[in-house]
């Protein structure tokens, strides 16, 4: 199996069907985590396992393989009171998953939250990756972490671009790219940053640290479409390892 099939089938074999024993078949056995929903290991997963709710399930939206690594943009019900839009990035190391990071977001009901997953989700253009993803990360190192706003408002002025979230300078100062990561038409990167104020002075939270997964799609060299999955860091985690 491709590292996307592994991803697929064990999130299925094992939420989707709540089959302990692909944890044996689909995890190392030092998995590492840089969630803030569970600790290192099969263990760790196993405990998580036992306190879904009977109707907690996940529906993939768009997902990616980048060599070993593989993406997906999914929303997940009944964590909680509102579904959560997710982003979960996995390293698969052999025929096993090894490492596991993630985003989550409350997805907004009615036509809000649909606008916010909606658009494209087969990946096309496969022989573009590499001149996507070079295009997105110097776009994103030059024009999104310099702040600049008029690149940032050139987006919105293409009749074609299709804005799905708050847009990329809505609500996070960003400082550094941790990973970018692509396969065809859509290239994903992994920023971290700090909240920054509003308009009117008031900041947006409490100022912590924050990441955010953004999603980009790229057509003939121009980007025409935008996801985002935004969540402040975790002020403790349930392991060492950090959140990026």
């Amino acid at each position: 199996m491709s590292s996307k099939q592994i991803v697929l089938t064990a999130g299925t074999d094992l939420f989707g069907h709540r089959d302990p024993a692909a944890l044996d078949r689909y995890w190392a056995p030092d998995f590492r985590q840089h969630s803030g929903l569970g600790p290192d290991g099969r263990e760790g997963l196993r405990a998580v396992l036992q306190q879904l709710p009977e109707d907690f399930r996940i529906d993939n939206l768009r997902v990616l393989e980048d060599g070993d690594m593989v993406a997906v943009h999914c929303v997940y019900h009944g964590l909680g009171p509102e579904p959560l839009v997710a982003v979960d990035v996995f390293r698969v190391a052999g025929d096993r998953l090894a490492e596991h990071w993630d985003a989550l977001e409350p997805l907004p009901g009615g036509a809000v939250g649909t606008h916010r997953i909606d658009g494209p989700r087969q990946v096309t253009d496969h022989e573009k990756t590499a001149v996507n993803k070079a295009l997105i990360t110097e776009w994103v190192h030059e024009r999104l972490l310099g702040a600049d706003r008029e690149a940032l408002e050139e987006l919105a002025r293409d009749p074609r671009y299709v804005e799905h979230g708050a847009g990329p300078d809505a609500r996070l100062a960003r400082r550094a790219l941790h990973r970018v990561l692509g396969e065809g038409d859509f290239v994903l990167t992994v920023t971290e940053g700090v909240l920054e104020p509003d308009d009117e002075g008031r900041e947006h939270g409490d100022r912590r640290p924050a990441g955010c997964y953004d999603l980009w799609r790229v057509v003939d060299g121009r980007i025409l479409e935008h996801w985002e999955v935004f969540q402040p860091v975790p002020e403790r985690m349930p392991h060492g390892n950090g959140f990026f």
